[in-house]
């Protein structure tokens, strides 16, 4: 059971960055309170919510970079440096990669004691509207496959949509949302204290990046479609 809460908890940063998402809502849509603002400070947004008759919490972090859109998409492109700042993120693999950078990852996630490391395959698609300035990314968690058997436990289901738009004084605008359904063991409480701080912390080691190190050179019309609802 606390195998189960912890996992969750600490797969969520990265789910939130790095790509389809789905809903894990019943079949009947389930009332949705509205967003909380949780932590403002530096520069960086947390705000939490929650759907009635369920344990599914919604986390949104929202902050400015200094970057272009084609610098900051290489930089979430490079598996180098993503342990870096991703909470908790012990190692990325690429399973493999398409043209249009839609990608399936292998990830590990470090997790404190007493539970064990986590694993997670995810599948990641990127959208680019050149018109409207904003690059979009989702997430989601798959089945494992080939790793179901790689002596981690596996991470539940959980879904992301992150927008990155582009602003008029040179910064980006970054929205990145998750869905989580946290189980049964803890309050919603003590479940978003944690969430919170560890949207913080990679929020804040993302404004600290130098995105002029990377040139842009991954032509983002590979992904540019007319509009992104």
């Amino acid at each position: 059971m606390i195998r189960r809460f912890s996992t969750k908890i600490f797969i969520t940063l990265f789910l939130s960055i790095v790509g389809i998402g789905q809903p894990i809502l019943a079949k009947e849509p389930l009332p949705i309170i509205g967003w909380e603002l949780a932590k403002n400070q530096d520069g960086i947004k947390i705000y939490t919510r929650s759907t009635e008759n369920s344990n599914l919490l919604s986390y949104k972090a929202e902050a400015e970079v200094s970057a272009e859109l084609s610098e900051l998409f290489d930089f979430f492109q490079d598996t180098t440096v993503t342990t870096q700042w991703v909470y908790n993120l012990k190692s990325i693999d690429v399973i493999n990669q398409q043209e249009n950078f839609d990608a399936q990852y292998y990830v590990i996630y470090s997790t404190p004691w007493p539970v064990s490391d986590v694993s997670a395959v995810l599948d990641a698609t990127w959208k680019y509207d050149h018109a409207k300035g904003l690059l979009k990314n989702s997430t989601i968690s798959v089945a494992p496959g080939k790793y179901a058997d790689d002596d981690f436990i596996h991470v539940p289901l959980i879904s992301t949509e992150n927008h990155f738009q582009k602003l008029e004084d040179g910064k980006i605008k970054m929205t990145i949302e998750v869905a989580i359904d946290h189980g049964y063991l803890l309050p919603d409480l003590v479940v978003d204290t944690i969430s919170v701080e560890t949207f913080y912390l990679t929020l804040e080691s993302l404004k600290k990046v130098d995105y002029k190190k990377y040139g842009g050179n991954v032509d983002l019309s590979a992904i540019d479609f007319a509009a992104i609802e």
